[in-house]
């Protein structure tokens, strides 16, 4: 069968993207925080399903060409409240910060970051909010439109099918008295662990796929096309 091919829209369509690049993992930046906003997310295994998310973008400045964005999910349920129980390797208990304590901490940080005059002001009205979402539009209100403040941000990296995307780190601890404490991941004061360092290694010194082993398809048909006289 002769397919009745058409290129008539050559002429009207770009073949350059225009997305820019994506910060990587394990660096640190100077960025601008460009969006903030409270939406939600659909499943991917149940497409019914609903999450609701705050959505970050971070855009890079000066040398630090690219974007970042990373969905934090609101924290809904009573196990968002517990702090997870983990084993270390002498085989004894040890908590790490709820998903909530994390959700708070991230946001906090940023705010502190970028508005600290709007960090004092919701320090202030704490005893007022009630809910996480009455939390979440105060912390939008206070980053909205700040997107000309510049600060420092560090990435992680987060293995995802055997790729490793960037990701912000945890953004808070717990010391032996069970107290939460902030570990900082933006502002002027942000560094890489000895653990982070390690997998910055890692990251950095991983192979990158051999290309010469990507089978191609020897059985595509030949093009007859004589492009000799087309000038480009």
């Amino acid at each position: 069968m002769i397919m009745d091919f058409s290129f008539n829209n050559l002429k009207d369509t770009s073949f350059a993207s225009t997305s820019g690049q994506y910060l990587k993992p394990y660096d640190i930046y100077e960025v601008n925080l460009t969006k903030i906003e409270k939406t939600e997310l659909k499943g991917s295994k149940d497409p019914n399903a609903t999450y609701p998310v705050v959505a970050l973008e971070f855009t890079g400045c000066g040398d630090s060409k690219g974007v970042f964005s990373q969905n934090i999910f609101i924290p809904t349920t009573e196990d968002d409240m517990k702090r997870p129980v983990f084993q270390n390797k002498e085989g004894h208990d040890y908590e790490r910060p709820s998903r909530f304590e994390n959700f708070q901490f991230t946001l906090m940080q940023i705010v502190h970051a970028i508005n600290p005059a709007g960090e004092e002001k919701i320090k202030e009205n704490a005893s007022k909010i009630k809910t996480v979402d009455q939390f979440i539009d105060l912390v939008v209100k206070a980053l909205t439109g700040k997107n000309n403040v510049t600060t420092k941000l560090k990435l992680v990296g987060k293995v995802t099918n055997g790729t490793t995307y960037a990701a912000l780190p945890n953004s808070c601890g717990l010391n032996k008295a069970g107290e939460v404490f902030p570990v900082n991941f933006i502002g002027d004061n942000v560094f890489f662990t000895n653990y982070e360092l390690s997998q910055q290694k890692a990251y950095k010194e991983a192979k990158p796929t051999d290309m010469a082993k990507v089978e191609n398809n020897p059985d595509e048909p030949a093009d007859d096309l004589d492009l000799t006289n087309i000038e480009l």
